[in-house]
This record gives structure tokens, sequence and C-alpha cells, in this order.
């Protein structure tokens, strides 16, 4: 079992074309049932320098391959990232495995969500990604303990981020 991303389908798909695998939706609480199916979600982030000698044109190329249905298309074809438009993920020219299927359904589901934007950015996050691999191995004997210290660690940040 391995919970990954969307692109390891294309890995697969090239280094191990025999491969008989599957995907699914992450499991979720048996309260919550109506949450099954849904996710979260990391978006694109895309930025043009500072000192860019040609602000314009890059702004019009980030507009054409983020609003272009055929390009974020082909784009999520090549690169087997989920698309980040409904009408691109919608599209007929798609190239849609059984189990990339599950990643579009979990893109267009009401329920997924996306991280929360913070005034310290996504700071939350490699803490977050460090805690959970200090206790899997080990390195957190009280998890309890552990929240407290992160949360802290979290607040702190935010707070130091005005």
């Amino acid at each position: 079992i391995e919970i990954d991303g969307e692109y390891r389908t294309a890995f697969i798909d090239d280094q191990a074309p025999n491969l008989n695998y599957g995907a699914a939706p992450v499991p979720v609480a048996d309260d919550q049932p109506e949450l099954y199916g849904s996710g979260s979600m990391g978006g694109n982030v895309i930025g043009i320098a500072k000192g860019s000698q040609n602000k314009e044109l890059a702004w019009a190329l980030i507009k054409y391959l983020a609003l272009n249905t055929n390009e974020v298309v082909k784009m999520a074809n090549g690169l087997k990232n989920v698309p980040t438009t409904t009408a691109a993920l919608n599209s007929p020219d798609l190239e849609v495995s059984p189990q990339y299927q599950v990643f579009i359904d979990i893109a267009l589901n009401p329920k997924t969500i996306t991280q929360p934007a913070t005034k310290d950015g996504d700071a939350y996050v490699p803490a977050m990604l460090d805690f959970w691999t200090k206790y899997q191995s080990g390195d957190v004997p009280d998890l309890q303990a552990g929240l407290v210290k992160l949360d802290k660690q979290i607040n702190d940040a935010l707070d130091l981020a005005g």
C-alpha cells in the first residue's frame, strides 16, 4: 500500500508496464462516509522573475498554458498530473487509465479540498511531514506530546509571520 500522487501511474506504466495494480481514494472515518472519494489536492504554482525582461510575454505564456483547455490537457497527458481546470478534467482528449481515473474523480469531487493559505505560506506542511516521518520511524514516543509540540511550532511560525 502506498499513498502517492497521480503521476505515479505514469511511472508504473513506464517502468513496470505489466504490473497489475489498482488505485483507490484514501479511506475515511466510519462516521464520515460522505467524504469517500474526495481528497486533498495541491495546486500548481508558477511565477515570473522580478527581473524578467519580458514580463508581458511571460504573463501571456502563463495565461495560455493555464487557460487553454487543449494545452492543459496536453500537459496533463504528458506529465500525468491532474489537469487544473474543470474543462480539461472533462475533456474527451484526456488520456485516462482506470488507475488515473481515480485521481480525476477525486479532483472533480465537490468535497475535495486544498491546503489553506496561511500567513507563513505553507511552512506548516514541511513541519507536519517532518513530524509524521519521525513518528513513523519511532522517534516520537508520545504521540499526544508530539502533536502538542508540532502545534506550538506551527503557531510560533504563524506568529513570526505576523
